[in-house]
């Protein structure tokens, strides 16, 4: 992600739940307490080199920010599933610490729910 570069597309994002923000709410709440428990199961996979484990939650993150929108984020999570899948993992911390830090930024933006203001 580049300076100045939105973490997501809101408007897209809007778009996709059809202005409900009520919906957008409850989605945000879940994704905002899972993203702790996927940075965390990621972290220990990495550390074992578990790299099934590395491609099965790294795919889940991928499908959870791509709903939100979030392409930069979705790139970082794709490509630790292809590190995972390929058994590769020599990348995987550098990648896994710049993903952690993508999704806290994400977590901060959806608990500013920008759509309700």
């Amino acid at each position: 992600m580049t300076d100045g570069e939105p973490i997501l597309d809101l408007a897209a994002l809007l778009h996709s739940v059809g202005g409900d923000g009520e919906l957008l709410d409850e989605l945000s709440g879940t994704f905002v307490a899972e993203a702790p428990g996927w940075i965390a199961a990621l972290r220990a996979a990495v550390s074992s080199g578990d790299s099934a484990a590395v491609f099965r939650v790294a795919h889940g993150v991928r499908g959870a920010v791509g709903y939100f929108k979030a392409t930069s984020i979705r790139q970082v999570a794709a490509d630790l599933e292809v590190m995972g899948r390929d058994g590769n993992l020599e990348m995987a911390s550098a990648a896994l610490d710049e993903l952690q830090a993508k999704l806290l930024e994400l977590s901060a933006f959806l608990s500013s729910r920008p759509w309700s203001q």
